[in-house]
């Protein structure tokens, strides 16, 4: 279950890595701030404990890129300063736990469509599943198509 999740949330990390590859190329990246990593992972409850930091930031990453925020929308430190002073270990914000219940939800979701296994390829919950690129995710169905102008035509 845990290698499911592991995979899961690497493939996650992949797709959302694609999508975020245009916005990488608008904005410059700052190597202080790319290249530092955590000695080890701390407060980890939905991860696996045993997931290594680069696989950790691919996923952290990949939430940036769905939800459209930066790391301090979740994490205690400052935009454009290096990761090494962010405290990573800090549980304080709202939405640290927001996010961790949300990770829930979306292994949850996947679980169950995996579950179902009558489907050829089973469907994926992701965070850029709702979110699409915003921080609210959506909640109103999209517009319906145009309907023609004019009067209808009997019989059709």
């Amino acid at each position: 279950m845990i290698r499911s999740r592991v995979l899961a949330l690497t493939a996650f990390a992949g797709i959302l890595a694609a999508s975020g590859q245009a916005r990488a190329q608008q904005q410059p990246a700052n190597p202080a701030i790319e290249d530092w990593k955590p000695e080890k992972l701390v407060n980890v409850e939905i991860l696996p404990k045993t997931m290594p930091a680069d696989d950790v930031i691919k996923v952290m990453k990949g939430f940036n890129a769905a939800l459209n925020v930066d790391c301090v929308f979740c994490h205690k430190g400052q935009v454009g300063k290096p990761w090494s002073t962010y405290d990573f270990t800090d549980t304080g914000k709202k939405r640290y736990e927001t996010a961790r219940l949300m990770m829930r939800t979306t292994n949850d979701l996947n679980d169950k469509f995996k579950e179902l296994g009558d489907m050829d390829d089973p469907t994926k919950v992701a965070c850029a599943t709702c979110h699409r690129r915003s921080r609210h995710p959506e909640i109103e169905p999209p517009a319906g198509p145009a309907k023609p102008e004019g009067p209808e035509k009997p019989g059709k």
